[in-house]
């Protein structure tokens, strides 16, 4: 993990230590249920908290309107939640192949307690690509919803009735709420979208579909709460339980949103350049004894490896490095002592740019450093330590 520090400069026989992280420990956000043209499927870890919502919200509502149901009415509510399930991958896949057609590398698909979330790499996003991933997800529960509601007619009466005609509203719903412009919505991201295009600054449009909401947020809570206060009754389970989740779901995300355009603008004053440690690349077939000798070579701080088609895998740790016997390290390969690291760490960029692009595919592939191949030849290895301390003495 990261040295709290950062790497420091240092003389050539004392190389850089950098914050590397290994792509075999990354955390996986829930149980992998299948996987779409190549990206994984999870179930997140807090959908069962939605299930249990599901089930004391709705349960007892069908007991009291189908009496006839009995302990029945639980095992309806589950099974809405199934369908709700399938909405919500539904949802995401279409953000997931909008994505993929637009030559972004999806990285996951989860459901979880707030619905669900695509990740995909957006560092070559455009305003239009933005707008269009985010609309694919509306879209595809409005087709769902008119499906549902074409079959409702032909659907037999009582429970299999109950379930479709739940499918096309909670499907209509989604669709609807969705498009409201306010981050974390998919018409939040919209509005981002168009005030980036408009500004030519990704972070005024953060911050002003962040702001925006958290304006929703409040909108939820009065809706769902303040509206049964106001005509004289006390809200509901079902008011209460639900204006809570939706409304705590917009605020934080909404905050996250504000935070990263913040952070962003921090970011923005930062160039690459500054931040970068000169790389030399080893072949995978070499040995402890040619990483060492690599560096200080032409400035070197930095060796990593790279396979036979001459794409950079893995870094050299030099902790690692040291603990190997000096009269060992010629006969040690050097991947006994890198760290391997996904694909999609080497980044193209210009060392004149703002740092933010690269901060962004670190999140992205949740890893602490990233390699940059420089339009003039040769590598610089970036490391989130340095960008954080970088960004701070900024604030």
């Amino acid at each position: 993990m990261s040295d709290p520090r950062g790497p420091q400069p240092t003389p050539p026989d004392r190389p850089v230590e950098p914050a590397v992280a290994d792509a075999d420990v990354q955390a996986h956000p829930g149980w992998r249920i299948g996987s779409l043209r190549g990206t994984p499927i999870y179930l997140g870890r807090t959908w069962p908290i939605l299930v249990l919502v599901i089930l004391a919200t709705f349960g007892p509502s069908l007991s009291r309107s189908r009496p006839d149901l009995g302990a029945g009415a639980y095992a309806v509510a589950f099974a809405y939640a199934l369908l709700l399930l399938v909405s919500v991958l539904a949802h995401e896949a279409a953000h997931a192949l909008t994505a993929q057609a637009f030559g972004h590398r999806v990285h996951r698909i989860v459901a979880d307690l707030m619905g669900g979330h695509t990740s995909y790499q957006s560092d070559s996003n455009t305003p239009g690509r933005s707008a269009m991933v985010a609309l694919a997800g509306p879209l595809a529960n409005a087709a769902l919803a008119l499906v549902a509601w074409q079959l409702l007619a032909v659907t037999p009466a009582g429970v299999p009735r109950l379930l479709m005609g739940a499918m096309a509203y909670s499907n209509a719903f989604v669709a609807v709420f969705n498009l409201l412009p306010g981050l974390p919505l998919d018409g939040g991201f919209v509005l981002d979208a168009l005030v980036w295009r408009i500004t030519g600054r990704r972070t005024t449009g953060l911050l002003v579909a962040g702001w925006s909401g958290r304006v929703l947020a409040a909108l939820v809570a009065l809706w769902f709460i303040g509206r049964p206060l106001l005509s004289g009754r006390a809200p509901d389970f079902f008011s209460i339980a639900w204006g809570a989740l939706i409304g705590s779901f917009l605020w934080a995300g909404a905050g996250g949103a504000i935070r990263s355009a913040r952070a962003r603008a921090l970011l923005d004053q930062v160039r690459l350049g500054d931040l970068l440690h000169p790389t030399a690349l080893v072949p995978a077939g070499s040995s402890v004894a040619d990483a060492v000798r690599l560096y200080g070579v032409h400035g070197a701080q930095v060796v990593a490896v790279q396979d036979a088609q001459g794409v950079p895998t893995a870094v050299v740790d030099p902790r690692a490095v040291q603990s190997v016997p000096v009269d060992q390290q010629a006969v040690t390969p050097v991947l006994a002592v890198a760290h391997q690291q996904p694909a999609g760490w080497v980044i193209d960029l210009a060392p004149d740019v703002p740092v933010t692009d690269a901060v962004e595919r670190m999140a992205q592939l949740e890893v602490g450093v990233i390699l940059v191949r420089l339009p003039g030849g040769g590598h610089g290895l970036l490391d989130a330590g340095e960008v954080e301390d970088a960004a701070s003495r900024r604030a």
